[in-house]
């Protein structure tokens, strides 16, 4: 109890600080960025954790629709996001810290699989659990420490849980890549998966759905939106490395080409921030907030460089965004993220979004992950693009990039490509057929009446 009090009081003087010190000037932020992180993590991820161990968040977060997926959707979301800081231990007062928090995940994940919760996480009642267990095994692939934390009985009922979800037959689009990803986990703690599920999401997007200049198709179309970020970079490269250990046919190539692509993304994200931190919004779930940086977060934790880019500039641009796009009007009276951007914008929200989908933001702070000592928290504070720009301080230009093409990768594009778009091959033959149909139709009727009219000249001869 009194470890708690300390704790408790010690979340409440550290985010007073940093929230008066951000008041004056937000270069004080950013010479004390990762403090200003620190505190705005646990001021998103707190309600949600502390709630979920005490089998009490559907009671205490906001009603919504969809709230059938609220649980394993926010709770699952959150701890993708803190991660790699949960699995962090470099020796410094944030170890006690992330014990603190470990022990509210290990707790929550315990309380969601016991039958009779209140809270328990949903696994059977329609196909969203795919998309919300995906996030939360990509999480626990992220952090050995949270999963050898849990009971063996446990660990045995979330694989079962997963297996179960092989009834659900993902879109394809994004999905493929959820159904890839809990595959992954299945056979990095089992020894087994169902390997044409693993590598199905993984050649469809390498080989069929990649549109130029490091973005992918969601899918076969081309839908602009933050899904490259949202989930198909991010997630893609993890299960790639999750499995390199593993004897599949292609993966280094896959690896390499994936690896070029999300450098180039990752450039075009970066140019999204603006000078003021503010960010373009377009596209389908943007409720998911500063999620829609998920990508540049996770590649600054796997990469040693980033070409074109500091990871001065980079936290420096990522700190004016959760400036300018975090602030006190996003939380309700109980600490929950409201649904919306900026603020509560429930006009916002598809009919998928649950109270839950806000969560994805934590994805934000993945750098924490990162020590203290690390490069992305050392470098001082530098320009980004957009503010280079809008200050005159213009040193490059861009430049788009371009792979080149072979008849094997056209050929392979074009299997990968239809492969798992059965429902859009569907459509269109459907759009087709009704046209020829319509036409026929109409030819028909212009047939018609054209012998009905040389009839009736032959019967008034």
């Amino acid at each position: 109890m009194i470890k708690y009090s300390i704790f408790l009081i010690r979340s409440l003087f550290l985010f007073i600080g940093v929230k008066l010190i951000f008041c004056v000037t937000p270069m004080l932020a950013q010479e004390n960025s990762r403090d200003y992180w620190l505190s705005c993590m646990e001021r998103v991820a707190y309600p949600v954790l502390i709630n979920m161990s005490n089998d009490s968040l559907k009671s205490k977060i906001r009603d919504f629709p969809n709230d059938e997926y609220l649980c394993l959707e926010a709770f699952g979301r959150t701890l993708c996001g803190l991660s790699r800081w949960l699995e962090l231990e470099d020796g410094t007062p944030e170890d006690s810290i992330r014990a603190y928090y470990r022990g509210l995940v290990v707790k929550g994940i315990i309380t969601g699989l016991r039958n009779g919760a209140s809270n328990r996480f949903n696994f059977s009642i329609g196909i969203q659990p795919l998309v919300d267990a995906a996030y939360m095994v990509q999480g626990l692939l992220r952090c050995p420490k949270v999963w050898s934390g849990l009971p063996k009985e446990t660990q045995q009922q979330f694989l079962s849980e997963l297996e179960g979800l092989r009834r659900i037959e993902p879109h394809g689009n994004n999905w493929l890549l959820f159904a890839s990803m809990i595959e992954t986990f299945l056979l990095d703690k089992t020894g087994r998966c169902d390997k044409d599920r693993l590598l199905n999401g993984i050649y469809s997007f390498v080989y069929g759905f990649y549109a130029g200049d490091g973005l992918y198709g969601d899918g076969n179309d081309f839908l602009f939106n933050y899904y490259n970020s949202f989930v198909i970079h991010p997630m893609l490269m993890d299960i790639l490395l999750s499995i390199q250990k593993y004897e599949f046919d292609n993966i280094e190539e896959c690896i390499s080409l994936e690896r070029k692509r999300y450098v180039r993304y990752v450039q075009l994200l970066e140019r999204q921030i603006m000078e003021d931190g503010s960010l373009p919004i377009y596209g389908r779930t943007v409720t998911c907030r500063l999620g829609m940086l998920n990508a540049i977060a996770e590649f600054v934790c796997l990469s040693d460089t980033v070409p074109q880019l500091s990871f001065g500039q980079i936290r420096s641009a990522m700190t004016a965004a959760l400036i300018k796009n975090l602030s006190d009007k996003d939380f309700d009276s109980n600490g929950f993220l409201k649904i919306g951007f900026h603020g509560e914008q429930l006009a916002l929200a598809e009919d998928y979004i649950s109270a839950g989908s806000s969560y994805h933001c934590t994805s934000f702070f993945l750098p924490l992950g990162l020590p203290s000592s690390h490069p992305f928290w050392t470098s001082p504070y530098e320009p980004w693009t957009a503010f280079k720009i809008y200050n005159g301080k213009v040193d490059s230009c861009d430049e788009a990039y371009i792979e080149p093409k072979s008849v094997k990768s056209v050929i392979r594009r074009l299997y990968w490509r239809y492969k798992n778009c059965g429902e859009w091959v569907k459509v269109r033959l459907t759009v087709i057929f009704l046209a020829v149909a319509l036409f026929s139709i109409i030819g028909l009727l212009f047939t018609t009446g054209y012998l009905i009219k040389q009839m009736i000249c032959f019967l008034k001869r």
